[in-house]
Parts: structure tokens; C-alpha cells; sequence
């Protein structure tokens, strides 16, 4: 989730709600009418509760004085906010003042039919549809943290009822003057899907969804080559990627060889072609070639030592070495399915693992970080320093680095278990 902050809820919003006993001079005094003194409501005990007004009991031209209550009051704020990646970006937001109307009979009658209103805003929400994915509830009053209530639901699965039974409890407070707010944040995300114009013309991509196209792709093919070079020698000692030549010795292939690589592939795409149909399974390109043999050559002269004659056998679909170079139970391949969507639950799921905003925004940004870089979560098992020290590089925390490297597995555990 972009990062979900309540810090526009925890504004000083002093109350300037009056209550008079029977001796103030201001409470029904002999020169009012019988009537307008006898319609004030005596608050001279402290412990009297007022009740939360319900649909049955709501007249909706009558004015409710907040200074002369009959039932509860409350403020009501809202904010839409729509996630993108990991983060949630802010739409709009506002506030419903001095409330009575209980809160689910107040989506009922009126927010439920705002909130699809806003929707329909193109200038908001320029997509072709939008899903709620979660929605979060804050009860807060004034000067006092022991009371209030914090909830995230499922789309819109609002416990309406657990609402309106903790407010109805806070008439207490409220009678001695705490101001009471109700707060609601709904996070949309973009439902993506084919779609046409009126003429038939495909309708044209944004350049972000464009860009994003771009970078699913690409780390589509860059785990192709990975998985296609990465070394199963048990007893090679050059990888985690290798060539083997016709002898079976293995030459360790460099991040820039691979680069390369990936870079010769792309430039021989043909027309139509999408990047994760290519076949990576191609004859590496004489350039590239001799200079993965001139490194191999440098690296025996400095007293390296190749991998020679190792056991392995060819498989038919990457013709290099299958016997696995790790430990039963320890396979990278165990993360089956889409690589970008499996690292994005990884991402989510490690948000749901701290509740500190702190400590939020900064895995935000570990997890930015990798999505930026097309890391995938079989590669950062086989290379966790090296992604770690990538991050750190990228300004993100060293604990949060190490963090974000070592949890996979816990991931993986969960994972199985649900």
C-alpha cells in the first residue's frame, strides 16, 4: 500500500460547545419564555450520556443546536485515496460538520451516493474503472487517546453496526464538551482492461501505463536470461551464471556480459513479437563471447580456478547443467507464478508486518526501490548482498535493506500455510 497517513485527522480541533446549568444566567431565566427555558436540556451532571440519533428519530429540516444537545454530535471526515504500486496516492478529501444522523444511516441516506458521484469524475478518477480495495475507520476525540477506534476493512464490508455502537458509547464524553470525529478513508485502485472508443480505435495507453508496460516486460526477459544462465553445477565455484563450453568448463558471466546479452536479444525482436514470448535459448554473440573467455583467461592467470568437468546432465529445455547447486528445501524456483505480482504481495505483505508509520514510509521505500529495479524475489534470495547494498545505495535504511532480503522465506512459509 503508497503510505496511508492520518495525519490531516490529528489537527488541535478545540470545541466551543457551551453547556449551562440551571444557574447560569444565560440557562432559562425569568425574562425568557416558560417554554424556550423549559425546551433547554440540564446538563448539571457531568455523567449524563447522550444518545446516538437514529434514521427512525431523525427529522431532517429541524436545526440541532450543538449548544443546547439533544443527542450526539460528531464531525465527519473523508478522504479517497488511490493506490498505485505500492503507495496511495491522495484524490480528494473534505469534511461533513456537526453531524447527528448515526453513521450508517448517514452513508444510507447520503455519502453512499456522493461517494459513487465522485467516481464518475473524470478529472479525478480518468480511467475506465476503479475497485475499493480497502477502507479505514477512525474514531478520535478530543484529548483522549483511550477511547477511540481504528479499523480496515475489506472493500467496502464496513461493520456498520461495531460504528454506531462505539460512538453511541462516547455520549459521556461528548456531554462534557470533547468533540468527536469521525473519520474514513477509501483506497481505490485502477481496474485495468481492454477497451475501445466509440469509432473502434483501440483507446490509446498514458505514457505511465506505457512505462509500466515497459518495465513488467523487461523484467520478464531479464528473468528469462537469468534463469537461463544461472549455474546448477554442484561443484562450480564461478556462478550464480555461467556459460559451459563444449569441454564442460564453466565461464563466470559477468552482470555487464548479461546485460548484453539481454540488450542483443531485444535488438533482434521481430515485429509483433511480445519480450516474455522471445526464446532466450540463442548462441551468444561472438563480442560478448570473447569477452566472457578474455575474463576467464584473467581470472586463471590471477589463480582462480575454473569449474572442470562437472556432473551435470542437459536439460532439454535450457541445455546447461540441472543438478542443483543448493541444498533440498532451499530451491529459488519455489516462487512460482508472476514476478512482478509475487513481489508486490511480498511488498504489501511486509506493510502489514509493522504498524509504525516510521517504519512504513521506509520499507515504502525499499519496496519502491525494488520495483524500480525489476528485482524479482528468486533473484534476491540467490543475491541478497548484492540487492542489499543496491538498495543502501538507493537511499534506503540499512536495517530496512537487510530486512527487506531476509523475510522472503517467512514469506514463502506464510504463503504455503494460507
Amino acid at each position: 500500500m503508497e503510505n496511508t497517513d492520518f495525519d490531516w485527522l490529528n489537527g488541535n480541533w478545540a470545541s466551543n460547545l457551551e453547556f449551562f446549568t440551571s444557574n447560569s444566567p444565560k440557562a432559562g431565566t425569568a425574562a425568557e419564555p416558560a417554554s424556550q427555558a423549559g425546551g433547554r436540556v440540564d446538563l448539571t451532571g457531568s455523567e449524563l450520556a447522550l444518545p446516538l440519533l437514529r434514521l427512525s428519530g431523525w427529522e431532517e429540516d429541524k436545526q440541532y443546536d450543538k449548544n443546547n444537545p439533544v443527542c450526539i454530535h460528531y464531525d465527519f471526515r473523508w478522504k479517497i485515496s488511490q493506490r498505485e504500486n505500492i503507495r496511495a496516492r491522495h484524490v480528494c478529501s473534505d469534511i461533513d460538520p456537526d453531524l447527528v444522523l448515526a453513521p450508517s444511516d448517514f452513508w444510507k441516506v447520503n455519502f453512499q451516493a456522493r461517494l459513487e458521484s465522485l467516481l464518475k469524475d473524470k478529472d479525478k478518477f480518468p480511467g475506465d474503472g476503479y475497485m475499493c480495495e480497502e477502507t479505514i475507520i477512525e474514531i478520535s476525540i478530543e484529548r483522549s487517546r483511550q477511547r477511540g477506534l481504528t479499523k480496515r476493512c475489506k472493500k467496502l464490508e464496513i461493520d456498520w453496526h461495531l460504528v454506531d455502537e462505539h460512538l453511541e458509547g462516547l455520549g459521556d464524553l461528548f456531554s462534557k464538551g470533547r468533540k468527536i470525529t469521525f473519520s474514513m478513508e477509501f483506497v481505490y485502485k485502477e481496474v485495468t482492461r481492454e477497451s475501445t472508443i466509440a469509432k473502434g480505435k483501440k483507446k490509446k495507453k498514458s505514457a505511465t501505463e506505457a512505462q509500466k508496460l515497459q518495465r513488467a516486460a523487461d523484467a520478464g526477459l531479464w528473468t528469462q536470461v537469468y534463469e537461463r544462465y544461472r549455474c546448477r553445477g554442484k561443484h562450480c565455484k564461478q556462478g550464480p551464471h555461467c556459460w559451459p563450453d563444449e569441454q564442460g568448463n564453466h565461464h563466470k558471466l559477468l552482470p555487464g556480459q548479461l546485460e548484453e546479452i539481454v540488450c542483443h536479444i531485444k535488438g533482434n525482436i521481430k515485429e509483433g513479437e511480445k519480450e516474455e514470448d522471445v526464446d532466450v535459448g540463442i548462441e551468444i554473440p561472438p563480442n560478448i563471447l570473447k569477452s566472457v573467455l578474455d575474463n576467464s583467461r584473467k581470472r586463471k592467470a590471477n589463480g582462480s580456478i575454473n569449474c572442470r568437468h562437472c556432473k551435470v546432465h542437459v536439460s532439454a529445455h535450457s541445455g546447461y547443467c540441472d543438478t542443483a547447486e543448493i541444498t533440498p528445501g532451499e530451491d529459488p524456483r519455489d516462487m512460482e507464478g508472476d514476478r512482478q505480482a509475487k513481489l508486490e504481495e511480498y511488498c504489501n505483505w511486509g506493510l502489514t508486518q509493522v504498524g509504525s508509520n516510521r517504519w512504513r514510509d521506509a520499507l515504502q521505500t525499499a519496496n519502491q526501490v525494488a520495483m524500480n529495479q525489476f528485482l524479482e524475489l528468486n533473484t534476491i534470495l540467490q543475491h541478497p548482498k548484492v540487492v542489499a547494498q543496491l538498495m543502501v545505495r538507493n537511499r534506503v535504511k540499512p536495517g530496512i535493506a537487510l530486512q527487506f532480503v531476509s523475510n522472503i522465506k517467512k514469506f514463502q512459509r506464510e504463503e504455503k500455510k494460507s
